[in-house]
């Protein structure tokens, strides 16, 4: 019998061990369970939950028969209160390491499409079963052996379909997995406009043939609500799925159908092509957007910068608030759309193609005395140092910092502290339900408050698209 005292970033409930961790998966700390032992590593164990004689009240029985071999739901044995308090009880851990145990965490909003269907993006791997069948799926836990998720009950129904259509097309077209060494077909991701019921699909292979032109006509016959399938060539040899060039962009090729997808946020429209990132889950999103927009008090005059602003992100939502906004983002073709979106929508925000760090001397300059607000939405690995100091050098009247990574969050938010910055309570967001993963918004404060004149925002700059 074990008791495990706190929750793993991966969703495991851990164990304190006198000389190594014990991760416990479907297990829940300070419930005492029976467990079996299955895997014994250098730094850490792994263990199957196997039953209480007094179980926890959040728990229950996983709605879904692929939740042990699959993984990718790693909380759903716990109802939706359980899961929302687990993931709090992470950021409060992440926060603590750092020295920030006085931040406040409010508690976590709610999905409001609730804990299935929620998801408009699927991602699948094509492989072999154990007795050499060509099928798509989820890599399974622990293992790279592909699970079948044709009954997916956390995406959309209409992706559902496409998962069925693709794997048996796969078959039917002898479509061949790639293996390492050998075979075409790698993966298949698709995105669901929740605005137009459209969905866009990119096969992602070992190189291009025109069994490929045959796969994805048999696909869109198959689902209507398919408006285009693009292809991506992957020649590289380990998992990554997006393989990006020299210049760092993620090249597709159309196959059929449309270019790109129309998404919109708190009455904005967004442009999602092939290989964007773009939230996974669009209802939740919205709130998060709203929320950023009440935080950052923009107003009229006030400049706005919009660090990592992918395909548009909250410059092309707050530049009607204010006047003028721009976005810096290093994904060329997320820029292009971007700009796309802001002519086609008459927003007056403009995008800059740029790594981060390399943008912030110029912003320095154009916005000397303005003050901006600064909005961040960094990857999972959080702001790079020289980052973190450029944003200071802007000398913003606040920030808005939003992360999917408390742990990255928590090491960024001790460096502005140490600065005499105030951060106000976290907002967690439940993006992504069943996993541990959550979308997290931060409001600080500079140390004279931000008070600063406001006047007309910088003249907007006419940039030739790349």
């Amino acid at each position: 019998m074990v008791t495990p005292d706190y929750w793993g970033a991966r969703g495991e409930a851990i164990v304190r061990g006198k000389s190594k961790p014990l991760l416990v998966w479907q297990g829940i700390p300070g419930e005492t369970s029976r467990v079996e032992v299955r895997q014994r590593g250098a730094n850490q164990s792994y263990a199957q939950w196997l039953g209480s004689d007094e179980p926890d009240d959040f728990r229950v029985t996983p709605p879904c028969d692929r939740y042990h071999p699959c993984g990718s739901c790693p909380l759903m044995h716990l109802d939706a209160d359980g899961q929302r308090d687990a993931r709090r009880e992470l950021v409060l851990y992440a926060l603590r390491n750092e020295g920030l145990d006085d931040v406040g965490v409010n508690q976590v909003v709610p999905s409001p499409d609730g804990e299935e269907e929620f998801r408009h993006v699927i991602k699948l791997i094509a492989g072999y079963s154990d007795r050499g069948r060509p099928q798509l799926g989820a890599p399974g836990r622990f293992t790279r052996r592909i699970v079948p998720i044709p009954e997916c009950n956390v995406v959309h129904p209409a992706l559902r379909a496409v998962t069925k259509a693709a794997a048996h097309h796969m078959i039917d077209l002898d479509v061949r997995p790639f293996d390492g060494q050998r075979g075409l077909l790698r993966y298949i991701h698709a995105r669901r406009s929740r605005k137009t019921g459209r969905i866009l699909v990119t096969l992602v292979a070992k190189y291009d043939t025109r069994i490929l032109y045959q796969y994805a006509e048999r696909i869109a016959l198959a689902c209507e609500d398919v408006s285009g399938v693009h292809l991506h060539v992957n020649e590289r040899e380990d998992n990554v799925i997006f393989e990006r060039d020299d210049e760092g962009e993620i090249r597709t090729h159309r196959l059929m159908g449309e270019t790109f997808l129309t998404e919109s946020l708190i009455g904005v429209d967004y442009h999602v092509g092939p290989a964007d990132f773009f939230q996974t889950n669009p209802a939740m999103a919205e709130v998060l957007y709203d929320d950023v927009i009440q935080a950052s008090e923009a107003k009229d005059g006030v400049p706005i910068v919009d660090l990592y602003s992918g395909v548009g992100g909250f410059a092309l939502a707050l530049a009607g608030v204010t006047g003028w906004a721009v976005g810096v983002e290093a994904n060329a073709s997320a820029v292009r759309r971007a700009r796309q979106a802001a002519s086609s929508g008459r927003v007056p925000a403009e995008f800059l193609r740029s790594d981060v760090a390399d943008a912030l001397p110029a912003l320095k300059k154009r916005l000397a005395k303005r003050r901006p607000v600064v909005i961040v939405d960094p990857a999972r690995r959080g702001l790079e140092a020289e980052v973190a100091l450029g944003i200071l050098s802007l000398d913003p009247r606040r920030i808005v910092y939003v992360s999917c990574s408390p742990n990255s969050l928590a090491r960024d938010l001790a460096k502005f502290v140490g600065r005499g910055w105030t951060v106000r309570s976290i907002q967690p967001y439940d993006m992504f339900p069943n996993t541990p993963h959550l979308e997290l918004m931060c409001v600080l404060d500079p140390p004279d408050g931000g008070e600063a004149p406001v006047g007309r925002g910088p003249r907007r700059r006419v940039v030739v698209k790349p």
